[in-house]
């Protein structure tokens, strides 16, 4: 991918949906009682008195999709995010770089879809805070920047895709996870290392680690094909259901049975250790397999790897029953990227493993 011409300034698009970056709180003293989503991403942009001094003035576009708390997110937002960001990227007018502020609750899981299914022709950066905008301590305005300075300088560095900026340092989309449920540096990676992170106050990208994962993998898929859009409406709009299955002591078995009454076309197991299940649960789940689900193994404990028949008994294993193995995604990562394999007609599970295994150090 070519960098931006020196011709003319660089161009930035600035996408707000709300969080606690938009938050505020009835006393600038507080940082909790908040309501998250509460300003416009114009009046948060107020609070970056430097973001002037990165893009010239008329350069800087901005767009409301959405402002909610990010534990609201669905997948209609999703698939509405996605078409508008879609939409300035396919423009004679592309952004060279793009800044998305979102909820600190689920945005490991909307980075993950989004790095699916943009094309990786610009960079797009997701950031938000963990405090609200109101606070003396808010977090907000210095993650904003930072975002705005690495995506500028991605687009510098010829870079592509969808990432996380936070707390100085830029993590891949599908190895971020949030870490922490207090602390500003909430997010961290699952596997491998950042892939920029600032030096010096200069912005210092690792072209070969951005290069990674399954950026762009859907970003040809109709995402209008997979909406259930009766009305036509955006509410109405949805991915391919896939249900995550908790495995802890006592786990009911039935919970699959359940889900699939529910109409999941794929079920992700969040298993124990390697995504270990005991023979109850194991016996549902290749149930659930033969009548047509899709199942995949995934982990509950927040880092490792989950490598395919790991059990003793060849019989046991992912080939005998035709499970895929989540390798490095967590159950979270595992369910959209099954999601969206659905939504693409993807029906083999060998076929879906080799994306699995894509998604590395």
């Amino acid at each position: 991918m070519a960098s931006s011409s020196t011709s003319s300034p660089p161009s930035l698009l600035i996408i707000g949906t709300g969080g606690t970056i938009a938050g505020v709180a009835p006393s600038a003293g507080s940082t909790a009682g908040y309501q998250a989503g509460a300003l416009p991403i114009g009046q948060i942009l107020d609070s970056v008195p430097g973001l002037s001094g990165l893009v010239p003035e008329g350069r800087l576009a901005t767009e409301q999709v959405f402002s909610i708390p990010s534990e609201q997110m669905s997948g209609a937002h999703w698939l509405q995010l996605a078409g508008r960001l879609r939409t300035w990227l396919s423009g004679d007018e592309a952004p060279d770089a793009i800044v998305i502020t979102h909820g600190t609750d689920t945005l490991e899981e909307t980075a993950f879809f989004l790095s699916l299914v943009l094309p990786a022709t610009r960079p797009a950066l997701l950031t938000g805070a963990m405090r609200p905008a109101s606070a003396l301590s808010a977090d907000g305005p210095g993650n904003l920047y930072d975002a705005c300075r690495f995506a500028l300088a991605a687009r510098q560095a010829g870079i592509g895709g969808v990432f996380v900026s936070f707390g100085g340092r830029v993590l891949r989309a599908d190895a971020v996870y949030k870490q922490h449920a207090n602390r500003t540096d909430a997010f961290a990676q699952r596997f491998g290392q950042p892939v920029a992170w600032l030096e010096a106050d200069r912005p210092c990208w690792q072209p070969a680690l951005a290069a990674g994962g399954l950026q762009g993998q859907f970003a040809t898929l109709g995402l209008e094909d997979t909406a259930a859009t009766a009305e036509g409406d955006a509410a109405s709009m949805t991915l391919p259901p896939v249900g995550i299955v908790p495995q802890h002591v006592d786990a009911d078995p039935a919970m699959v049975a359940w889900l699939r009454s529910r109409g999941c076309q794929g079920l992700v197991l969040a298993g124990t250790g390697v995504g270990t299940m005991p023979v109850p649960m194991r016996a549902a789940l290749a149930q659930a397999r033969q009548a047509g689900c899709l199942v995949v193994r995934a982990s509950r404990v927040p880092e490792g790897y989950v490598g395919r028949n790991t059990e003793a008994r060849p019989e046991d294993g992912d080939d005998a029953l035709d499970f895929i193995a989540a390798g490095w995604l967590d159950a979270r990562k595992a369910r959209i990227l099954l999601q969206l394999c659905l939504a693409a007609k993807m029906g083999n599970a060998r076929e879906i493993q080799a994306l699995f295994e894509r998604c590395s150090p």
